[in-house]
């Protein structure tokens, strides 16, 4: 015969095993709660430093800091074909103004296609020059001239030279990089040297945010 006793002790038992397993369960949760929390808090403590990261990268070149939406634009290439910055969603954008009458733009130019072959190949970056000259018959002439014929560089014409003015300036050249979003991240009035390490750092730095 079974002890009535005997079944009371099973019952206890089963009853414990069942209030240690709830705990068990729950601290379980906590556990992967608490990891959650620790993992965000790490990757928000780590942002900044990747922000600062990047701006260090390219302090040596002398960025003025942009931010918001870069003006949307639409130009077109040395074919007449129309192109718009949001055509290149997704990339980060370097946006170069120039013109074949403007001194500095040609100094500058042979940096700017030693930058574009450094990320030849390579679909997250695109470097357009978009020239503001009156007549884009000047623009095929200039390019054989300095040998830039076959450029890495897409040559862009603004037939009403106003798409620099709404960047926020009249000087040239000027560059901006914008994201893969549309937002400006940083504006270099002036001649830079694009062909020296310095500027394929600061270039990758974006890609890396």
């Amino acid at each position: 015969m079974v002890d009535p006793a005997d079944i009371a002790d099973a019952g206890e038992t089963a009853d414990r095993g069942s209030g240690i397993s709830g705990l068990g369960l729950v601290a379980h949760l906590i556990f992967i709660v608490a990891g959650g929390l620790l993992v965000f808090c790490f990757a928000a403590a780590l942002s900044p430093a990747l922000t600062a990261q990047s701006a260090a990268a390219c302090r040596s070149l002398e960025p003025e800091p942009r931010s918001g939406p870069a003006p949307e634009f639409a130009v077109q290439d040395l074919s007449g074909a129309p192109v718009a910055l949001t055509d290149f969603r997704g990339r980060l954008v370097i946006v170069n103004f120039w013109a074949t009458w403007c001194e500095p733009c040609i100094r500058e130019w042979p940096q700017l296609e030693r930058l574009a072959e450094r990320f030849a190949g390579r679909d997250e970056v695109v470097i357009l020059a978009i020239s503001v000259d009156s007549d884009p018959k000047a623009i095929a002439p200039f390019l054989e001239r300095m040998s830039l014929t076959d450029t890495r560089v897409r040559v862009l014409w603004d037939p009403k030279q106003e798409v620099h003015k709404s960047f926020g300036t009249d000087k040239l050249p000027d560059t901006y990089f914008v994201d893969g979003a549309g937002q400006l991240l940083h504006a270099f009035i002036n001649v830079r040297d694009w062909g020296r390490p310095a500027a394929y750092q600061c270039v990758e730095s974006m890609l890396a945010d």
